[in-house]
């Protein structure tokens, strides 16, 4: 039997999700097909590639070599087979804070030289979809550890603390990195970058409210739920009237970043990069 790419798809997918059924939904097939094809593919290399003794699937020794090597190559054999055509749109992906002015200076600046169409679309997932193939690149906040992408930093501003207007903490003009350690946190567990492990060891916050968006966020922070961080620029385009920005000390910068597939990667994504990058205007301006 040959080892075709859909066997291959399927079990880089279950690789990721570790859950047959948030695999199987990924991909658009049962869940018992799903199960087929890994046990297939298992026969077919001759190894066991997953532990199934726990309720979440883990990879073995086996497999998690398999899910190294087909990280870089299957992307690399699925744009053989599909290349893109230079006249296609440009997606770019994104997960909240998009640099408005600076985001749509760029893309006016590739339209109009290259006469190439950029879409920005909004994903809420980590990587704004740009690790699936879902777009063809996109801007992220924080590191992205991921051997498929090749990434460009855009800019780095300050952070700000978000406060809810009836916390004791909005008394202050400003609060330091270490005071947030005192406090409870609210994390953002599907596009947020940071977490807790952020914070030096014996001052780490507590997580008092966990969020899937911006939106969410921004809600538990007025709530009182915990506290929150953003760059400022996020900040400055989401006005509250039940939450309270002050200026942070000693935080880690925020960085953003500008990542593409490493390989087939779309004809205009490094114009796109460099006119991010070399943008006039001060990083992430609101509009």
């Amino acid at each position: 039997m040959d080892v075709g790419l859909q066997q291959l798809r399927c079990f880089l997918t279950l690789a990721e999700e570790r859950h047959f059924t948030w695999a199987a939904e990924r991909l658009g097939i049962p869940q018992p097909t799903l199960s087929r094809t890994i046990q297939r593919l298992e026969e077919h290399v001759g190894r066991q590639l997953l532990d199934r003794t726990t309720r979440h699937p883990r990879l073995t020794a086996d497999g998690e070599r398999l899910r190294a090597e087909l990280q870089v190559l299957l992307p690399r054999l699925e744009a053989a087979l599909r290349p893109v055509p230079a006249e296609e749109p440009l997606s770019l992906g994104y997960t909240w804070g998009f640099p408005r002015r600076r985001g749509r200076d760029a893309i006016d600046l590739v339209e109009s030289r290259h006469h190439i169409l950029v879409q920005p679309v909004r994903r809420d997932e980590r990587l704004a979809g740009v690790h699936t193939g879902a777009v063809d690149a996109a801007l992220l906040w924080g590191a992205v550890d991921d051997p498929r992408l090749h990434t460009v930093e855009i800019a780095r501003e300050e952070r700000v603390a978000a406060v809810s207007v009836r916390s004791t903490l909005a008394t202050r003009s400003r609060v330091n990195w270490r005071d947030l350690g005192r406090r409870c946190l609210v994390l953002n567990t599907v596009s947020g970058t940071l977490t807790p492990g952020d914070w030096p060891d014996g001052g780490r916050p507590e997580i008092g409210a966990e969020t899937t968006n911006l939106d969410e966020y921004l809600h538990a922070v007025a709530a009182r739920r915990g506290v929150g961080v953003l760059p400022a620029s996020v900040a400055a385009q989401h006005p509250d009237p039940d939450v309270l920005y002050l200026p942070l000390s000693g935080a880690p910068a925020a960085v953003l970043h500008f990542a593409y597939p490493r390989t087939n990667p779309h004809p205009h994504v490094e114009n796109l990069a460099e006119a991010l990058r070399d943008a006039e205007r001060p990083a992430l301006q609101s509009a």
